[in-house]
Parts: structure tokens; sequence; C-alpha cells
């Protein structure tokens, strides 16, 4: 307990007693220094890539050695290539592409799966790789939703797709198989979803909430069974739960950037009206001067849980054991990116503007390589891939520049060597620099996805 008073010190001095995390405290001046407590997250492989050179392709640029091509454009068929947006000879690819993940197939290829953030269309599709790398199918998994936004693969080989809608929903969908088998699951909240991420060990999911007072979610499931696909967890019954950042719970926010890269101790609580619309239910607990559990954190999008290799697992500053995962998740609406230690409690951003001379815009999407590298996507002007080196700064690593256009569904291919993602209005066809949706792959040399020591 000595250092979090020591802590607290600290804070009094940074901050001033009346305390960064209120959420209508006036911001106070940054102090960019490092601070002393902080997580040990070492950056990876794609941190030392050299500078961006044009691909040819839809004039995006890309480090040299790396190969870029387009998989699927909204109105064609991946496999091939024709336009057949009536879908007569085949799957015309679906307009803005969102959230995606990548699994593995027994003979050697994989599967890419692809939200599709329309309210008028929604649901999501996939395209089948074969071993070599080529596009053998187009299908739907998932049918008759509302606007899916971003989502999560699950250990066990399903794809969790999110609406991003007031009453949104997490719907669970075979990436091998057709539309029929979905279906949803209510435990896992009622709220403007935006992406999930799933950790085994700890029985958890988390949830991001892309909304201006949103809240960091985890649901802990019942129970832990094992199938033919691996040990999953049960998504009907158990804890829906808000996380309360020590000294800023019940809508507390930061203001103050370095404060918040220092680390905190945080606890889940649970949350009122698990099965009610959590931005409904905000409204009322307020209105009727109750409070409303959770702190806040500003329109939270891309989740990623990264199991960390051994060698790397260390004891943090006020922990109890050696981490064991991170949850990395990316919040728009303040550019920051947290790191929350899922076995110890504590949590802290490892990124923000006040470390990169270049500023990143809307911090949207995230993943995390099979490498360890951290990658986030924007969702503005610039619309680039950026890796990030947690508590230094970050480079680029793919700059698109598609006006008005944002880079979504991030996933690495099973083995690294592949990066997928779209510019979700990318542009789909001929003698247009804007259109409605290309989904690319970016080839990534072998240097460059050399795993750390295990």
């Amino acid at each position: 307990m000595t250092h979090y008073h020591r802590r607290e010190v600290l804070r009094m001095l940074f901050l001033g007693a009346a305390g960064a995390w209120v959420g209508l405290a006036p911001a106070l001046a940054e102090d960019t220094s490092s601070p002393h407590d902080e997580f040990s997250i070492p950056p990876g492989p794609l941190s030392g890539i050299g500078p961006l050179v044009d691909t040819g392709i839809d004039g995006i640029q890309a480090p040299r050695g790396f190969g870029l091509r387009a998989v699927a454009r909204h109105l064609f068929d991946p496999v091939s290539g024709r336009f057949d947006p009536f879908g007569i000879g085949g799957h015309p690819w679906h307009k803005a592409p969102d959230g995606g993940a990548c699994f593995a197939v027994p003979d050697g290829g994989w599967v890419y799966v692809s939200n599709c953030e329309s309210k008028s269309v929604g649901g999501a599709s996939a395209l089948r790789f074969d071993v070599y790398g080529n596009v053998e199918a187009a299908y739907r998994v998932l049918d008759g939703t509302r606007r899916n936004c971003s989502g999560g693969a699950t250990p066990w080989q399903t794809w969790l797709s999110c609406e991003e809608i007031v009453d949104g929903l997490v719907f669970e969908c075979d990436p091998f198989g057709g539309p029929a088998s979905a279906r949803s699951w209510p435990a896992l909240g009622c709220f403007n979803h935006e992406a999930v991420a799933v950790d085994l060990h700890s029985r958890s999911l988390f949830l991001t909430e892309d909304a201006w007072d949103g809240r960091l979610y985890r649901f802990q499931s019942a129970a832990r069974t094992s199938t033919a696909s691996g040990d999953r967890l049960d998504l009907e019954n158990g804890r829906l739960q808000v996380l309360n950042v020590s000294g800023y719970e019940d809508g507390g926010y930061a203001q103050n950037n370095f404060d918040a890269r220092t680390l905190h101790a945080a606890r889940w609580v649970d949350v009122p009206e698990p099965q009610a619309p959590q931005a409904q239910v905000r409204a009322t607990r307020l209105q009727d001067r109750l409070s409303v559990p959770g702190t806040v954190f500003r329109s939270a999008e891309g989740i990623w849980v990264h199991t960390l290799p051994p060698a790397q697992q260390t004891v943090p500053p006020g922990g109890e054991r050696p981490s064991r995962a991170f949850v990395f998740f990316a919040c728009k609406g303040d550019n920051r990116v947290y790191a929350l230690d899922i076995d110890n409690g504590l949590i802290e951003t490892v990124f923000d503007n006040t470390l990169e001379a270049l500023a990143v815009h809307d911090v949207d999407g995230l993943v995390v390589s099979p490498a360890g590298d951290i990658v986030v996507s924007e969702d503005g002007a610039a619309t680039r891939l950026i890796v990030l080196r947690p508590g230094q700064g970050a480079v680029t690593l793919l700059a698109a520049g598609h006006a008005r256009s944002e880079l979504t569904g991030l996933a690495f291919s099973p083995d690294g060597s592949r990066l997928y993602f779209s510019s979700q209005r990318g542009p789909n066809l001929p003698l247009r620099s804007r259109g409605t949706g290309v989904t690319y792959e970016l080839s990534i040399p072998a240097r460059f996805r050399a795993a750390g020591p295990a």
C-alpha cells in the first residue's frame, strides 16, 4: 500500500487538490516527462521500419519491401474480380467494411471475416484464402443485424460481431459457415458496442463502448467448457461489469495525460440493469441523482488481449505477480491507448499525442501482431496505420490518404506474414478517389515479423 500512497503525493504535486479526473475540471498544463510508475512493454520488430514509398495501389504508401494488394472491392466478386453488384456470378463484397479477424484453416489456409458498418445491410462476410494466399471463396456469415462495427475473434474459432447502435447487441457467428447458426448474446450488454476481446484464463470478455461518456466493460462468464474447437466460455450466464479506476470512480475522467500515464489501481463493479440499454440507464440514474458506476473512457474503439511471452512477464510497480496478459484498447475521443494488466488490476495509458511529434488523428482500430507489435488505425484525415512504441511514441506503417475515409478491420494472418485492413470509403470504382469500400492485404517481410524471446 505504501506504493499507492507515494503516487498520491505525486498526483497532488502535479494535479492540485481538485484532481484531474473530474469530468468538468479544466485541463492542466501537461508535464511530458516520463512517469516512474509504468508498465515495461517492449516494442515489436515493426517499430524498426524505414520511410514510406508509393505502392502504386490507390495512392497508398508503405515501407520499401512490403507488398500491397486489394483483395476485395465493394460491388466486385473477390474470387473472379469481376463487377457483380447483384451477385449473379458470385458474392459481391459488402460496402463500408469495418472490423475483421483471421482464422486458421487446417489445410494451411485462413479465413478473413469482415463486418459491414451499414444500417441498411449490416452483418458480415468472409474471404477464404488457400495456403498460397489466393482468394478461393467469399460468402456471408451474418445477416439481419444493423451497423456492425467491430467485434473480436474467440479462442474457440468464432467471430463476435458488434452492433454500434444505442441498443446494440453482440452476435456470435461461424467464420467457416453460413449465417444460419449465428445468434445474439444479450448477456454481453446492450449498448453502442465497438469491439470485444476474450481472455480464457480469467473467463472474461472485455468490451468497448463508442460513446463520449462510455465505459470499459467486462463480462465474466460463469463457466468454461471444452468443445471440439477448443475451450469456450458460457456467454449466457455471468456478470456484466464496468471498470472503476482508483480515485476516478463513477463518472470520473482523466484530463491530464501525464497522470494517465502513471499506473493506477482498478477494480470491476457490477452494472445496474445489465439487460437495459446502458446509455439510457446512465441518463436515468443521473436524473435521479444516483451514482453511475465506471470510469469514463472517451469513445473507446479497438481492443485486444495480448498474452506476454514468459521472458517478458515481470512484476509491475504496485503489482503482486508477473504480468501475464494485457488488455490494450484505444479511445478516439482523446487519442489514447490504454494497457490494463488483467491479473494485477493496474491500468495506464501507453500512448497519447504528447508522446508523438506528428499527432495521431482519431485513433480507432487496434491489433497486436504475433511478434508483439501494437498497430492502430486512424479514423481521420491522414488515414494511416501506426505502430506504437509503448511509452515512447509511434512510427507510421502505412499512409492511405483517402479523403473522408477511415482504416478498419486490422487482422494479421495466423503466421503474421500478412496484415488485412479496409479503407471504409476507399476507391472501389475506377476514376473515383472516394468510394464505398476496399479491403487490402499488406505483406510483411520476414525480418519485421520475428517474434521476441519466448
